[in-house]
């Protein structure tokens, strides 16, 4: 029989895959708004009527378009790159609902006595039914702006909720903060606000350079604001940051993620530089959202370490940590 220990570490495991698969379906959801695929599969759960879409346009009837148009408009002409992205998209997210099944059954199996945990395991299938209902909405408003953002926002709630269960099954202790570390604990929170505020600004950027091109798009005031503010969350971050650096000893965890928070930060500044002044292009734009959404997950996770870095149990779940 597993002991407590090895229990935790198999979730923690579990919970790390759900994790990776969650992040791989918001690049290929990303890939998928970037090079403007989410038509190239016009009906749901299905794929022009079949479980695998087809490789020519051959191979579809001759009044496909009329078939399967959405909205009252046609479908959009047959491109097997964009059916197919979109079809890579919905087996990822398959995938990703598989291990979710699979995390959630072995917490109620074996982790019945982490009530906390199983709170924040079990949003994780009801976000992703909310999550495919959006999905659905996605591809019946025909890529209605709006939908897209609220479906790639709930994709954070998924990321952190999941995040949020791996950190929980850690052996730690809530600890109160006092004296400075209660207004760098407020700075952190307004730091990561402000991080949220900059993807919806970079949604916003998204929907313009969809609707006037890239061109038009980058001159547009809210991209000129997107790439201001961008230096501001990078600034207020980078002094939380610092400061979590004096205290190695204090805030080991929340130290950790918070320096790979400012990394995925600064990454993300040079990519949003080079796509703005050098070369605007769909990989770029897909690493610059997907590290964006990885700086969210881990500013978060870093400010739960802040306040839960007592450790109650022995050594061994400091060093699960890497598992």
């Amino acid at each position: 029989m597993n002991t407590p220990w090895e229990q935790c570490l198999k979730f923690r495991r579990l919970a790390l895959g759900v994790f990776i698969l969650f992040f791989l379906v918001i690049a290929a959801g990303v890939s998928v708004r970037v090079l403007g695929a989410g038509m190239g599969c016009p009906d749901w759960p299905t794929c022009y009527g079949r479980l695998i879409p087809p490789l020519r346009e051959a191979d579809l009837p001759p009044d496909y378009r009329q078939r399967y148009a959405v909205g009252g408009r046609l479908a959009e002409p047959f491109d097997p790159l964009k059916t197919w992205v979109e079809y890579i998209n919905r087996l990822l997210s398959v995938l990703a609902g598989l291990g979710v099944i699979l995390l959630v059954g072995y917490s109620w199996w074996r982790m019945r006595a982490f009530r906390r945990l199983l709170i924040y395991v079990s949003l994780i299938p009801l976000l992703l039914i909310v999550q495919a209902i959006v999905g659905w909405r996605v591809v019946a408003s025909y890529l209605a702006e709006h939908v897209i953002t609220i479906h790639m926002f709930l994709s954070i709630l998924l990321t952190l909720s999941t995040l949020l269960a791996w950190a929980h099954s850690l052996s730690l202790q809530e600890r109160p903060l006092m004296g400075e570390w209660r207004f760098y604990e407020v700075l952190g929170w307004l730091s990561w606000v402000l991080l949220l505020v900059q993807l919806f600004l970079g949604s916003l950027v998204r929907s313009a350079i969809t609707e006037e091109g890239a061109e038009i798009g980058l001159q547009r005031e809210v991209f000129l604001f997107h790439r201001s503010f961008s230096w501001v969350v990078l600034a207020s971050w980078a002094y939380f940051q610092w400061r979590l650096y004096r205290e190695p000893a204090r805030h080991p965890l929340a130290r950790r993620w918070a320096l790979w928070t400012m990394v995925a930060l600064i990454v993300q500044v040079i990519l949003g530089a080079i796509m703005g002044y050098l070369w605007f292009k769909p990989l770029l734009q897909v690493l610059h959202l997907v590290v964006a959404i990885f700086a969210v997950n881990s500013g978060f996770i870093s400010l739960y370490f802040l306040r839960n870095a007592s450790y109650a149990g022995s050594y061994k779940s400091l060093s699960a940590l890497s598992i």
